[in-house]
């Protein structure tokens, strides 16, 4: 009887967990998506095309919504959605102000890494 309980404690702790962990990557992909908007002056390359962040993010958006029964992750999300084009297999990219480009995969990639393992915040220095 005691190890029926300890099973059904264990297995009632994991279930009431469950919807927590299925809603982490739609909530950490879309601060994700939203994180374009610290890109100030780039603009997202799509198919040779130049578009507004703003337009961008809607499209990865449009993209995650329509297949995201298919993704269990965000690395799932910028692999396969976030770093080309579905029909042409072309590459993303951002280009910055300065008119450098990097592959949206990268940039994504960096950006998705400072989101998990934010920078410490100094303290301030106590006046004398």
């Amino acid at each position: 009887m005691k190890k029926f309980l300890l099973y059904f404690i264990i297995a009632l702790s994991v279930f009431s967990f469950a919807p927590n962990f299925a809603a982490e990557p739609e909530d950490e992909i879309k601060s994700l998506v939203s994180s374009l908007d610290s890109c100030k002056g780039c603009v997202f390359i799509r198919n040779g095309s130049e578009h507004k962040l703003d337009e961008a993010k809607a499209h990865l958006l449009r993209k995650y919504d329509a297949a995201k029964s298919k993704i269990s992750s965000t690395e799932d999300f910028i692999k396969g959605l976030a770093s080309k084009s579905s029909i042409t297999g072309t590459p993303y990219k951002i280009k910055f102000p300065d008119g450098k480009e990097v592959d949206s995969e990268k940039w994504l990639t960096d950006k998705l890494n400072e989101l998990r393992n934010p920078p410490p915040v100094a303290k301030p220095k106590k006046k004398k």
